[in-house]
């Protein structure tokens, strides 16, 4: 039987995973689209009563990891905390939380980008969210509390796993984004 931090820790190692799917042929990236689609419609449906000690005790988890997970996801990329958005990131199509951006890193071949800013607060999050959907993203999994916050978000064109996570350095909003 699943936890609801353990659900939530599932659907973010998904959308992470989903991340690192360069190379792969077209199938198999509609395969693992469909089947993260699939996981982050069953956590919409199982976060609604998670409460948000298991949110934060869930991105916890997460967050303590997330260095090593985007390397692995984006083929050996290097996460920079140069304070630049990398080479070729779609800027036009992804906007970013209002912050300092500290870095981010790319896999080959356009496979995929990631992008942390430091932002003023966990509850922008919902403005993040919002600037998505504005841009046309269609949000199929999102859980927020005080410390931390997590969605995932889908337009013809690019998916967007969104974490925000309360540390000692700050609030740093992760974006990995991939095309479709």
């Amino acid at each position: 039987m699943r936890t609801p931090t353990r659900t939530l820790i599932a659907a973010v190692a998904a959308g992470i995973a989903l991340a690192g799917l360069s190379g792969c042929s077209a199938d198999a990236v509609e395969q693992a689209t469909d089947l993260g689609s699939s996981v982050a419609s069953s956590v919409a449906e199982g976060v609604q009563g998670i409460d948000g000690k298991a949110i934060q005790d869930g991105m916890a988890s997460v967050a303590g990891g997330i260095d090593g997970a985007l390397d692995t996801a984006l083929k050996g990329a290097n996460v920079t905390s140069d304070g630049k958005v990398p080479d070729g990131f779609p800027s036009e199509a992804v906007p970013l939380v209002d912050g300092t951006v500290v870095g981010g890193g790319s896999g080959p071949n356009g496979s995929g980008w990631v992008v942390q800013v430091r932002a003023a607060s966990v509850d922008d999050f919902a403005t993040a969210a919002q600037q998505l959907t504005d841009a046309g993203f269609t949000e199929s999994a999102k859980r927020a509390d005080s410390s931390s916050a997590f969605g995932m978000f889908r337009s013809d064109g690019y998916r967007v796993v969104l974490t925000f996570s309360d540390g000692s350095d700050g609030v740093t909003a992760t974006y990995i984004v991939t095309p479709r």
